[in-house]
């Protein structure tokens, strides 16, 4: 079908994804959708990724290769809305791939549907092409759509579909217009603030596709488990920072506030393990100052006050301690009755 300008730019930051960059072009390409553009943005990677996007656009004039300097996917996705031409626009990681109706029921569900600003889908986590059932994330099993506005953010939060952009189909006229950019001084999370910026120039209005469309690769990811981040309370302050500004601005009810404080008080903990990682080279006295500094702010504090979730009421006291030690003590303790009721 001939067309002069996509109704969708599929934006594609590419960096060393060589093992997965023709499982995620191909998925793209046999979209059951045909009026889109395929945006390749080869972020200065050092392997062969470059030559492999030039390959396809050889084979397909739908598709645009841009070669950068390195500057992280932030900067390649801003890179990719500059040169996008389409009325929507969608993203897709380089190692991850998409279903082949992934375009057709974004788009038609936000043709359908304009009293909706918003349109999400579900997604499925996948290892060696398998997909995980435990690991699918959508908003209800029981029905084809789900209807939300941002007084559920934090449930929608809470069920992970609000994080990341690429479950998601956007106006380009709303991210042009309001100059909306991916913050590239973040190395995580810098989704959300995308996401939470672009929501707030809506109606605010949210409607999920219960069908995950989009497959997110697990294989070879980092994750705050095993990855350590010598900026990452800096990162996590601007998080809690962002959400609570938009919390306030939306208004939104005080369960929903009770569950952002549930989050921040989760960054918080992953931060505090996150000092104890083999590689960050500081002493143990310094780690522990570092982490005890952390437990006695202000918005730690405001964090394990007001949060709903169930906690341990020895980590409460540990915590309130403001020493990481007391904590880890108290770790090992519970996990050591844990193991001895799961022997019983």
């Amino acid at each position: 079908m001939e067309f002069s300008v996509p109704t969708v730019s599929v934006i594609v930051p590419v960096y060393k994804a060589e093992k997965y960059l023709s499982k995620c072009i191909d998925s793209i390409l046999s979209q059951t959708y045909k009026e889109f553009e395929l945006i390749l943005i080869d972020d200065g990677s050092p392997d062969g990724c470059g030559k492999i996007c030039d390959g396809y656009a050889e084979q397909d004039r739908r598709i645009k290769v841009i070669h950068k300097q390195n500057g992280g996917v932030s900067s390649a996705r801003n890179a990719g809305i500059k040169e996008s031409k389409g009325k929507y626009i969608c993203f897709v990681d380089s190692d991850d791939y998409i279903e082949s109706d992934y375009l057709e029921l974004l788009v038609r569900t936000k043709e359908e549907n304009p009293d909706f600003s918003n349109i999400w889908c579900g997604f499925c986590t996948v290892r060696d092409y398998k997909r995980s059932i435990t690991g699918t994330f959508i908003a209800s099993n029981s029905e084809q759509f789900s209807e939300y506005s941002v007084n559920n953010i934090m449930t929608l939060h809470e069920k992970w579909l609000d994080p990341m952009p690429w479950n998601k189909i956007f106006v380009r006229s709303i991210i042009v217009e309001n100059k909306i950019k991916f913050p590239e001084d973040l190395t995580l999370g810098e989704d959300l603030i995308f996401n939470f910026e672009y929501l707030d120039c809506t109606n605010k209005k949210i409607k999920v596709i219960n069908k995950p469309l989009y497959d997110y690769i697990m294989n070879g990811k980092d994750s705050l488990d095993n990855k350590y981040y010598d900026d990452l309370l800096f990162i996590y302050e601007r998080l809690n920072k962002e959400m609570f500004f938009y919390a306030e601005k939306w208004n939104i009810p005080n369960e929903q506030y009770l569950m952002l404080y549930n989050f921040s008080f989760y960054r918080f903990e992953n931060v505090l393990k996150n000092t104890f990682k083999f590689e960050n080279r500081q002493s143990k006295k310094q780690k522990y100052q570092y982490n005890r500094s952390i437990m006695k702010s202000k918005e730690f504090k405001e964090a394990l006050n007001n949060m709903s979730c169930n906690l341990h009421f020895l980590y409460r006291w540990a915590y309130k301690t403001c020493s990481y030690r007391i904590v880890q003590i108290v770790d090992k303790i519970i996990s050591m009755h844990n193991i001895v009721i799961t022997k019983k």
